[in-house]
C-alpha cells in the first residue's frame, strides 16, 4: 500500500511539474520585416530585438523572418504564422492590400496583427503605428523651394520606389504636388524599387541624356546613394539630391556634403511602439493606432540621428568626412 502510495505521489509530482511547465510557455510573436536587403526596415527590426530582449523577454518570444520585399513571400510567411499558432504578429507593410483577407483571417483566430512602418486596408482589424508618406516627400520639396534650390523652371528628376506601395506612392505624391506647384521642370521620373542598384544605372542615363538636371528626388536613401554614385563617376557633384529614411549610410553621405537633405521617421516610434503594442495587447489593454511624425534632417541635426539611431560615438562622428 505504501509502495502504491509512493507511486502515486511521484505520478502526481511529474504530472503537477509538466503542467507547470505548460502554464509557463510563454506566447510567441512573429516579426515579418519587410525586407533584410531593406536597410531602413531591417534597422527598425533590429532595434525591435534589442528593445524586446531588454524589456519583454520574459513576457513573449519572439521570431523574425525576411519578407524579401515580395507582397507573394510576405503573404505566404502570415499564412504560415496563422497556421502555426502564433499570439501576434507584428508586419512591416509593403502593400496595404494583398494581405488584407489573411489579417483579417489572422484577427477571427483572436491572433493579434501590428503593422508597423505602415498600414493596411484593412478596416482597423490590425493595429498600425505608421507615418504620412505624403509629408515626408512634402518636406524635402519645401525645404529646397524655401532655400532658392527649387524655383519656376528649375531641372528635376524623380526616383520613385515600388510602385503601387503606400509609401511609394506617398513620397511620389509629396513630391509631384510641390515641384509643380513652384513651377519646377520634372524632365523624368522613373522607379528604382528602392535599391542602390537600380538607381545608379538609370542616374547614369539621365547624366548622359539630361545634362541640365540640377535636382534629384529619390523615395528613400539607398536610391539617392545610387544617384550619389553615379554623380561621382560622372564628376557631377553640383546636383542637389533629397531622399527619405535617414539610414546610416545616408546620414554619413549627408555629413559629407553629398546627400542636401533626407527626412528621418520616428524610428524608434516604430520599434518600441511595435514591442510595447504586442506586450499590451497580449496581456489584454487596449491599444489605439498612431500616426508618427517624420522630421527633416539636415547637417546640423544629423550627428544625433548617427549617434541616437545608430550608435555611433562623437569620436566616430568626428572621423567621418
Amino acid at each position: 500500500m505504501k509502495k502504491l502510495l509512493s507511486i502515486l505521489l511521484a505520478l502526481m509530482l511529474v504530472l503537477g511539474m509538466s503542467f507547470g511547465a505548460v502554464a509557463e510557455e510563454l506566447p510567441r510573436v512573429a516579426f515579418i520585416c519587410k525586407g533584410y536587403s531593406d536597410t531602413y526596415t531591417y534597422l527598425v527590426g533590429q532595434i525591435f530585438m534589442e528593445y524586446w530582449e531588454e524589456n519583454y523577454s520574459d513576457l513573449y518570444t519572439v521570431e523574425m523572418f525576411d519578407g524579401e520585399i515580395d507582397n507573394n513571400v510576405i503573404n505566404e510567411l502570415l499564412e504560415t504564422c496563422v497556421v502555426d499558432g502564433f499570439d501576434a504578429i507584428i508586419l512591416q507593410q509593403n502593400d496595404p492590400d494583398s494581405p488584407v483577407p489573411i489579417i483579417q483571417d489572422a484577427v477571427s483566430k483572436g491572433i493579434y496583427v501590428i503593422v508597423t512602418v505602415g498600414s493596411v486596408n484593412d478596416d482597423g482589424a490590425s493595429y498600425y503605428l505608421d507615418a504620412d508618406p505624403v509629408q515626408q516627400g512634402s518636406l524635402l520639396v519645401d525645404y529646397a523651394v524655401e532655400q532658392g534650390m527649387v524655383t519656376e523652371g528649375t531641372n528635376c528628376v524623380i526616383l520613385r520606389g515600388i510602385d503601387g506601395t503606400f509609401h511609394a506612392d506617398g513620397r511620389h505624391e509629396g513630391f509631384i504636388t510641390g515641384l509643380e506647384a513652384a513651377g519646377a521642370n520634372i524632365i523624368d521620373d522613373q522607379t528604382a524599387n528602392w535599391t542602390t542598384s537600380e538607381a545608379q544605372p538609370i542616374v547614369e542615363a539621365w547624366l548622359v541624356s539630361n545634362p541640365e538636371i540640377e535636382c534629384i528626388f529619390a523615395a528613400n536613401d539607398d536610391m539617392a546613394l545610387g544617384a550619389i554614385n553615379a554623380m561621382e563617376m560622372a564628376d557631377r557633384m553640383d546636383i542637389k539630391v533629397f531622399s527619405v529614411d535617414a539610414n546610416e549610410l545616408g546620414c554619413i553621405a549627408l555629413k559629407e556634403g553629398k546627400l542636401t537633405a533626407t527626412v528621418a521617421q520616428d524610428t524608434f516610434g516604430y520599434a518600441h511602439g511595435a514591442a510595447d503594442y504586442a506586450a499590451k495587447l497580449l496581456q489584454g489593454e487596449e491599444v489605439e493606432s498612431q500616426r508618427l511624425d517624420s522630421q527633416l534632417i539636415l547637417l546640423d541635426q544629423v550627428d544625433d540621428i548617427l549617434s541616437q539611431v545608430h550608435g555611433y560615438t562623437e569620436e566616430e562622428i568626428a572621423a567621418i568626412g
